[in-house]
């Protein structure tokens, strides 16, 4: 499972000309993205390995978002929604909710599995919930009825 959701975000790395780099830190030395150089760096050794799926949805978003100030530290509280690690978190839950939703039914989901699959922090529910109900939604919309 836990390969099968690493492809699907190498999948999301390629699509966006993003490339990754697996490397041996020490085991609190954080992951890292720069938008300069269009590159991910995660931490193989990292001291909580079930944290590294979410990690690395989040240093992609970083990519994605185009945050270009990469040696810059932002201290955000869970509150500060409009801060940058909030944001690029709420499109990390956006990229892992298809893996996780697809080729699923509605009712067989839950918010709560969902951030603690993918260890993704407690004050981001609300968000998961948005997002997993947003992906339905157009999801039944796009559905064709014969």
């Amino acid at each position: 499972m836990v390969d099968d959701i690493i492809s699907y975000l190498n999948n999301i790395a390629i699509d966006n000309n993003i490339r990754v780099i697996w490397e041996h830190f020490a085991p609190y030395t954080p992951s890292g993205a720069s938008y300069e150089d269009m590159c991910v760096v995660m931490n193989l050794d990292w001291h909580n390995q079930h944290e590294l799926i979410f990690q690395y949805a989040h240093e992609l978003s970083h990519i994605i978002r185009g945050d270009k100030s990469d040696l810059a530290f932002y201290n955000t509280s869970r509150n500060n929604k409009s801060g940058i690690e909030y944001q690029t978190n709420v499109i990390a839950v956006r990229l892992l909710v298809p893996f996780y939703c697809n080729d699923t039914d509605i009712k067989d989901i839950s918010v709560y599995d969902f951030i603690e699959r993918y260890c993704i922090p407690k004050y981001l529910v609300d968000v998961a919930a948005d997002e997993i109900t947003k992906f339905f939604n157009e999801r039944n919309k796009n559905r064709h009825y014969i």
